[in-house]
């Protein structure tokens, strides 16, 4: 070590290496103001700041202990230049989401399709990001020209040996402090070592199979039953005027506030479709060797099944929720939207809800996938619903992005009550017993408790979690419905398929009535988001901050 203060020390090395760690330190510096200069400051944040130096280190080192010397000296630049992007990368992501990159990032990543990336993209990117990654691939490209040209260069001042000493340290000091959880390459990587162990356990289910390992079902009634699920998108219930929102965002609900029930208290357990929809549509969560899903359960019950989505089928594989999908008798996929082409609206499903309900069949269980009021907003309706222009009574975060942002959500909100009413008129027409059954697979924060739209399993608020849970039957239906209806019961969707089952009356040997929360056996127990943060403790903790 004395030889490395040596090194600094001496006149000989001063200049050439500090004038080529300026080089480093400008980008981790500059990073670490943005971050706390543009979001609210987490003391979390010196963390990283302390880790990306570490990173830097390490990248130096590496590249010194390589030979030959132009080898050295090339690789050296393209470490410099893939820093620069990593911290780039950590820094804007930070940016949008106040969070650091996580898994579960890697998990939304590989679940998105080209056209919702594109959505994505547009919505997020505003001026400053478009300035600041022009500045990263400016410096970028200033210091090759300047490194070409002058060749300043890190003159290693400690032998090979402790070169590698140094090397050793640095790695075993961020692995034991956990830095390493602040570093962005490691974060990608583990994520996507997660997600291919997700496939590969995905791959030896057979949830595309049209039955299950339900044992003993039964299902009978003498009348014709149809049964339509919509699953929503992104819809946090604090927009909804069903639940008290101060906006008239649901004209056509209200007219037929009588006959529906509206469930005050339920969650999701996941702020991303794919880990909240695993849950809420499979027996055991995937948590278990052998799994089974809604559509499985129904079959086996001798439903005819249908799955019509406006929900793109893959993204770079196949998703659980297309997977599960693929279990009906009879599934349509509607969006094939490319990237740059604006996605078809949900009305597009219409049509082939009609023609489903027409079918010669006894008993019919429909799944509605609709796009909901996922981000991009203003492209989820049609511009006859754009009625709200101007700035929203509950406002909590009033500036020009939030005031436009809200507007476009609600709008997508009265869109989706269109929608909803629209299912239910075609529904109602059936003879039999008939349910139209909505909620969404996770909520949304649009500047309720976050200056922030969007929503992120890693920078959580309540609204992105407490969803719209919504029920409508028909006369016949009410008749022969032997079981409970509370819409004050507190619900987590993790359990979803044990209610699914009683309102449907299919029983199965699985089946657990104290998870079902139309059953007189219902228990209220702690619910759980991203599997082990109970809810009450994280809302009430939330709200006392905010």
């Amino acid at each position: 070590m004395s030889k490395l203060l040596v090194g600094f020390l001496n006149p000989k090395y001063k200049f050439t290496n500090w004038s080529y760690l300026i080089w480093w330190w400008i980008p981790i510096w500059s990073a670490f103001f943005i971050e706390v200069s543009t979001n609210q400051f987490e003391s979390y944040r010196f963390l990283n700041l302390i880790e990306n130096h570490f990173f830097a280190i390490i990248c130096l080192i590496t590249a010194l202990l390589l030979k030959p010397i132009v080898f050295k000296q090339r690789l050296k630049h393209v470490f410099f230049s893939l820093f620069v992007f990593f911290t780039f990368a950590e820094t804007l992501y930070f940016y949008w989401f106040s969070t650091n990159f996580s898994a579960s990032s890697i998990f939304v990543l590989f679940e998105t399709n080209v056209a919702e990336a594109s959505e994505f993209l547009s919505f997020y990117i505003n001026p400053f990001s478009v300035i600041y990654a022009s500045l990263t691939l400016a410096y970028i490209a200033i210091y090759w020209i300047f490194q070409t040209k002058n060749k300043v260069e890190l003159k290693p001042v400690l032998s090979t040996f402790w070169l590698i000493i140094c090397l050793i340290i640095s790695l075993f000091f961020i692995r034991i402090t956990k830095l390493i959880d602040q570093n962005f390459p490691y974060l990608v990587v583990r994520g996507v070592h997660v997600y291919q162990e997700e496939q590969e356990a995905l791959a030896n289910l057979h949830i595309d199979k049209p039955k299950g390992s339900f044992t003993n079902v039964t299902s009978a009634s003498k009348q014709p039953r149809t049964f339509v699920l919509i699953i929503g998108e992104s819809t946090t219930k604090h927009n909804l005027e069903l639940y008290g929102y101060p906006r008239p965002t649901n004209p056509k609900l209200s007219k037929r506030k009588e006959q529906l029930h509206v469930f005050e208290d339920v969650i999701s357990t996941n702020a991303f479709t794919i880990g909240a929809l695993k849950t809420a549509l499979s027996l055991h969560n995937f948590e278990a060797k052998n799994e089974s899903t809604i559509v499985q359960l129904f079959n086996q019950a001798d439903f005819e099944t249908h799955w019509i989505s406006n929900q793109r089928p893959i993204g770079p594989y196949e998703s659980i929720v297309t997977k599960i999908s693929r279990a009906s008798n009879f599934y349509t996929f509607t969006n094939t939207a490319l990237a740059g082409k604006k996605t078809p609206i949900d009305e597009v499903l219409l049509p082939y809800l009609k023609t489903t309900l027409k079918r010669n069949t006894k008993d019919k269980f429909i799944v509605l996938h609709i796009l909901g009021t996922h981000l991009q907003y203003k492209d989820r309706y049609p511009s006859r619903f754009e009625k709200f222009n101007n700035e929203a009574p509950n406002l909590k975060y009033v500036h020009a992005e939030a005031i436009q942002k809200r507007n476009e959500y609600d709008n997508a909100v009265l869109y989706n009550d269109f929608l909803i009413d629209e299912v239910i008129k075609q529904v109602e027409q059936e003879n039999g017993e008939s349910y139209v059954l909505y909620f969404a697979d996770h909520g949304e924060e649009v500047f309720l408790n976050q200056d922030f739209a969007g929503h992120n399993d890693d920078n959580p608020s309540p609204s992105m979690f407490e969803v719209p849970f919504i029920l409508w039957t028909n006369k016949n239906f009410q008749k022969s419905f032997q079981s409970t209806i509370d819409t004050s019961r507190a619900y987590s969707l993790n359990n979803f398929i044990h209610s699914l089952a009683e309102l449907s009356d299919i029983q199965f040997d699985e089946f657990e009535p104290e998870k079902s929360i139309f059953s007189k056996d219902f228990k209220i127990e702690s619910r759980f988001i991203k599997q082990k943060i109970d809810f009450k403790s994280f809302k009430s903790s939330f709200e006392k901050e905010n």
